[in-house]
C-alpha cells in the first residue's frame, strides 16, 4: 500500500522497532508525536488523510463514544472532510498530557485543541476549542488509534463570510 505523502511521519515514526521493545517514556514519546502529527495531518485541507485510516486506526475503532469499521470511520471522515474542506486544529501549548499502560502497550493523549473550520463554498466558518483524546495501542509492528474522542469546550458562532 502506498501511503499518502502526509503520513510518511507517521509511518517513520513507528519504525520497524517492535512495540514490545518500547519502554515507558519512548511510548510517551511516540504517543505525545503521534498526536501531535495527527491534527497536521487533518488540517492539511484536502481528503488525503482518509487514505491513510486503514495504516493509522485498528480494525475498530471507538470513535467519539460509537464503534467503527475501517471503512465506517472513512465514510465519517469524508463527510467531515465535505463539510469542512478548511480545517485547522492545533494542540493548545502545555496541555498535552500522555499516560501509559506499559503491559497493555497502550497510552492515551489528551489535550486542549482550538479550532478552525469554514466551508467557502456555503460561507460558514467555526472556531473555538475541544478536549481531546486520542489512545495508542502499541501492540503491532505499528502503532495504532484504537479511539478517538472528545468534547466541545466552547464554539464560535457559525458565521456567515
Amino acid at each position: 500500500m502506498r501511503l499518502p505523502f502526509l503520513l510518511v511521519p507517521v509511518a517513520l515514526m513507528a519504525a520497524s522497532t517492535s512495540a514490545q521493545a518500547l519502554g515507558l517514556t519512548e511510548m510517551k514519546r511516540r504517543t505525545a508525536l503521534i498526536a501531535e502529527r495527527y491534527l497536521q495531518i487533518w488540517s492539511s485541507n484536502n481528503v488525503s488523510p482518509v487514505a491513510g485510516v486503514p495504516y493509522m486506526y485498528g480494525p475498530t475503532v471507538t470513535f467519539y463514544g460509537q464503534r467503527y469499521s475501517q471503512e465506517q470511520l472513512m465514510a465519517e471522515k469524508r463527510r467531515a472532510i465535505q463539510q469542512w474542506p478548511s480545517r485547522r486544529y492545533v494542540h493548545r501549548p502545555g496541555t498535552m498530557r500522555v499516560t501509559c499502560n506499559a503491559a497493555a502497550q497502550k497510552c492515551a493523549a489528551r489535550s486542549i485543541i482550538d479550532f478552525e473550520v469554514s466551508n467557502n463554498r456555503h460561507g460558514t466558518a467555526k472556531q473555538g476549542s475541544a478536549k481531546f483524546d486520542l489512545g495508542i495501542s502499541f501492540a503491532e509492528h505499528h502503532p495504532r488509534i484504537l479511539y478517538e474522542g472528545g468534547s466541545l469546550n466552547s464554539r464560535r458562532a457559525d458565521r456567515s463570510f
